[in-house]
């Protein structure tokens, strides 16, 4: 805006001499062929200093750019270098844990189908009512599986003898598999529940247990689950809370709970 008003300025001044020297001119025809020269030169003159200004401006302000020194380059190459890290650990991570996450599905088979239960885990679930789904964890070789109460909850409180539980899981090489659980246990007060299935021919591979002592507010979070059946999902996201308390199936009060804003909707509890 300065360059712009210069450049004003000087045009409007070098207006008005030009126009009295024409109007005095017209006795004289000598002077009149000489005023266009004139007029041209005092406008050469004139944008001569706005041509100049907006030079040395442009030269003032315009930072001169140099060259990316080896110190911003190996910075940003750290920099990239870690977030490859961490995307790596997060998908090794996944890798590692995923093949010891099982999907679980309640069923309600047809009362007057007359099947066995090792020929119902053979066929398809077509004469079946699928009543829920969830998800849990290998807890060790041997085929027992840790689920939530309220995931097998029919099952456990079944007297028609029509509820079935399928777990379908992977052995340790990621083969996939299905079995029939059957409950062992469970504790309605602090939503949990464990299944047996038959691994006979199968290498399972149990989840690597932590400890939360020392965990803080903070702290990445990694949920992986089977969400309105979608196997093996993995969401991401920290910490938020320890110590909470929240409802038990039976209506009391877990205690002790982790609170993280990681996405886990329905079956995604792992």
């Amino acid at each position: 805006m300065v360059v712009l008003g210069c450049l004003g300025q000087f045009s409007s001044s070098s207006i008005i001499p030009t126009t009295s020297s024409s109007s005095s001119s017209s006795s004289s025809p000598s002077t009149s062929s000489s005023t266009p020269k004139g007029l041209l030169t005092r406008r050469r003159t004139l944008l001569v200093g706005p041509t100049a200004l907006v030079a040395s401006l442009l030269c003032l302000y315009s930072p001169i750019r140099s060259p990316p020194s080896f110190h911003n380059i190996a910075l940003a190459l750290q920099q990239q270098d870690e977030l490859q890290q961490e995307e790596d650990h997060m998908v090794h991570l996944f890798q590692e844990a995923s093949t010891s996450v099982v999907f679980i599905k309640d069923l309600e088979i047809d009362k007057n189908l007359k099947t066995s239960s090792k020929e119902f885990m053979l066929s398809e679930d077509i004469n079946a009512k699928v009543e829920g789904t969830g998800s849990g964890f290998i807890w060790d070789k041997f085929g027992h599986i840790v689920t939530n109460y309220h995931v097998v909850t029919k099952l456990i409180t079944d007297t028609s003898g029509l509820q079935r539980c399928k777990v379908y899981l992977a052995d340790s090489r990621g083969n996939g598999f299905y079995r029939e659980g059957k409950i062992v246990g469970y504790d309605p007060a602090y939503d949990l529940a464990v299944l047996k299935v038959d691994v006979e021919g199968y290498e399972l591979k149990p989840v690597v247990v932590g400890t939360s002592r020392d965990l803080h507010v903070g702290q990445s979070c990694f949920a992986i689950g089977n969400p309105y059946g979608y196997e093996n999902t993995l969401t991401a996201g920290v910490v938020s809370g320890l110590g909470r308390e929240i409802p038990s199936p039976n209506g009391g009060a877990i205690k002790g709970a982790i609170q993280t804003d990681a996405a886990i909707n329905a079956d995604h509890r792992c």
